[in-house]
Formats: C-alpha cells, sequence, structure tokens
C-alpha cells in the first residue's frame, strides 16, 4: 500500500509529491496548511487556475496577483468559499487523538478477551484487534473528514499530507474518509521520508475523490499487511500492544498453548502460533500476570526447542508456587481459544 521516498527536506518533499499528483488539479484549488511557497508552485504549474491558501499568518494575507495564490486569513472548518475541483491540506500534527483511545481504557482478563470500558470484545479474529481500534479511530476522525468533503465538488480531488506512521490511525482516518463518500484508493498511499529542522519525519500522503466509493476491503488489507511487514522487519520481539496486534492479524494456527492459572484465577498464557503470512516464521507468545505481553518471533526449525522451553517454564512457575496449574487450550473454528 506505501511506497517508500528517500526523501530530503520537508518542503522539497511536498512539492515532489503534489508534482506526481499533477494530474489531480483542477481549475479552482483550495490550500490548506501548505505553507506559501508550495503554494506558489502549484499556482506556477497550474496558470489558468483559481488558488486560494487559507493561512494563519497575518502579514501573509493578501490579494492573489496574476497567477499567483489569493491568501486569506482563516480556519478551513470557517471557510466559505464554495466548491472546490482540488483540496490540498497538510496537517501539521500527529493523525493521533489527544488521548489514546484504547490505552485509556483497555483491560484483558488474561483470557484472551479484551474490555473495552465495561463491553467485552469478542474472541479475536484475524485482525480482528487492529480493525477494532481502526474502527473507533474511524469515528474520531469523522468530523475533519467531513470538514473537507464539503470543499470538494463531486468527482474533486483530496490530496492530504498527514504526520503519521502507517498503521490503525491512519486506516481510521482513511476510513473516515471513506464514510464522507471519498474514494480512498490504497495504491495511490506514498509513504515520504524527510527532515525538519534536522529531525526525521514520517508523513503520508493520501488521494481521495469526492462522491466515489472505497474498496474498504481492499484499503484495510493493505494497510493491515504494511503494519505486519513493519514489524516483521522492525524487530524480532514485541511488547504490549504491537505483540496484540501482530498476533491477532498474523496468527495461523495454533502449534501448543497453555492457560496457567494461580489456584482459582487465570495468571497468563503461553502460546506458539504459525503465521499465515510467512510459512518459515512461528510466533511464541505469553502474556503472564504482571509481566507486559511479548511476542516472539522465531524459525520453524526452533519448534521443538521452544516447546521443550515452554514446558519447562509452566514447571518454572509452579516451583516457586505450588498452587500453580495449566491447562492445555485449542484453536476453535472461529480463531477463539477454549480449553481442552
Amino acid at each position: 500500500m506505501s511506497e517508500k521516498v528517500i526523501v530530503n527536506t520537508i518542503n522539497e518533499k511536498i512539492t515532489s509529491w503534489l508534482d506526481r499528483n499533477r494530474d489531480a488539479f483542477g481549475r479552482k484549488i483550495l490550500c490548506s496548511g501548505i505553507d506559501v511557497r508550495t503554494a506558489v508552485h502549484i499556482s506556477h504549474l497550474f496558470p489558468d487556475s483559481s488558488i486560494v491558501l487559507l493561512t494563519d499568518d497575518p502579514a501573509e494575507e493578501k490579494e492573489g496577483a496574476l497567477n499567483e495564490p489569493l491568501m486569506i486569513r482563516q480556519d478551513i472548518k470557517a471557510y466559505q468559499g464554495g466548491l472546490f475541483d482540488t483540496v490540498v491540506c497538510f496537517t501539521d500534527a500527529p493523525l493521533k487523538p489527544a488521548e489514546s483511545l484504547t490505552d485509556r481504557d483497555k483491560i484483558t482478563d488474561y483470557s484472551g478477551h479484551w474490555l473495552y470500558g465495561n463491553t467485552p470484545y469478542p474472541d479475536p479474529e484475524r485482525g480482528s484487534l487492529y480493525l477494532y481500534r481502526a474502527s473507533r479511530l474511524m469515528d474520531y476522525y469523522e468530523s475533519a473528514a467531513g470538514i473537507l468533503r464539503n470543499h470538494l465538488k463531486r468527482g474533486g480531488a483530496l490530496l492530504h499530507l498527514v504526520r503519521s506512521e502507517h498503521d490503525e490511525h491512519l486506516l481510521g482516518y482513511c476510513l473516515a474518509l471513506a464514510s464522507e463518500e471519498m474514494n480512498v484508493d490504497p495504491s495511490h498511499i506514498r509513504q515520504i521520508l524527510c527532515r525538519e529542522n534536522g529531525a526525521s519525519v514520517i508523513l503520508q500522503g493520501i488521494r481521495a475523490v469526492a462522491g466515489e466509493r472505497t474498496n474498504t476491503g481492499a484499503l484495510t488489507a493493505e494497510n493491515l499487511n504494511f503494519s505486519l511487514d513493519r514489524m516483521n522487519t522492525a524487530a524480532v520481539e514485541l511488547q504490549g500492544h504491537d505483540a496484540e496486534i501482530l498476533l491477532q492479524a498474523d496468527m495461523s494456527g495454533l502449534i501448543r498453548g497453555y492457560h496457567l492459572y494461580q489456584k482459582d484465577s487465570l495468571a497468563g498464557k503461553l502460546a506458539l502460533y504459525t503465521s499465515a503470512n510467512r510459512k518459515d516464521v512461528i510466533y511464541y507468545f505469553t502474556d503472564v500476570q504482571g509481566d507486559v505481553p511479548y511476542l516472539r518471533r522465531f524459525h520453524t526449525d526452533d519448534k521443538d526447542k521452544l516447546l521443550r522451553h515452554m514446558v519447562g517454564e509452566l514447571h518454572r512457575q509452579k516451583a516457586s508456587d505450588s498452587t500453580v496449574h495449566w491447562v492445555e487450550l485449542v484453536l476453535n473454528d472461529d480463531w477463539s481459544e477454549s480449553e481442552k
């Protein structure tokens, strides 16, 4: 879904991305969040187009000269300038809620069930936790997506640059655009690596067309696969949230697993899984009460060694507390786990 582009300064690479999407520009262009130089560059590319730049800098507000953008000091939420063929927007802030929607109210009961607030999360299907988070974020971004849609003619193009890792936050935003009847084509999403004030910055370039339906299945699959690839290549061990995401997104089958009990209380899980996308990969997952859940990736040749290690860990837990016992797990047809 995302093609990495090796870049230099942020302004240069924003300009480069816009140049590659020249076919998306029409006769009336609205710009928001981009700097004056970028807006002037667009006006030079399309001298016959009418261009409006919304700016928050009073020094920049002025009437547009010939082939220059008209600069207006106004926020895009309040602007009422009619409909445009193209909207160019740069969100100069992370595409994430001010308060995490998931870490805030996530509770696990150590049985593989997730609770959000007082609502039980169902037994996990492949990728379900990832998609659940994205769907909640879609609601969060719906208002912002609607504002952009309201400035576009039917068939008009949105070119939106956002600061974001390529994960369920980005997917949630793209799904919000889709809910506003915007066609988000995953093949047009580009990850842009650049530098700003000496620091590395990751932008996502999104292109969408107003008044058309999005293939949400393709969008979701591409985004999920990209996140899996990123996590798979970033490290052989993942903790906490990333561990849960990768496990639920890429597990294919349960090789062997156990629920760990302390007296009558469920105290954790140890399990070994096959990968859905890589036949040479197996995952060893541990979630023991008091510790951060983690997932380690191994080669299939390590299976017997890991099984011995798992059994050894169970006995070590019992050696430290004689009330500890365990029950073996089975994977059901709906991807949920139950005890034998």
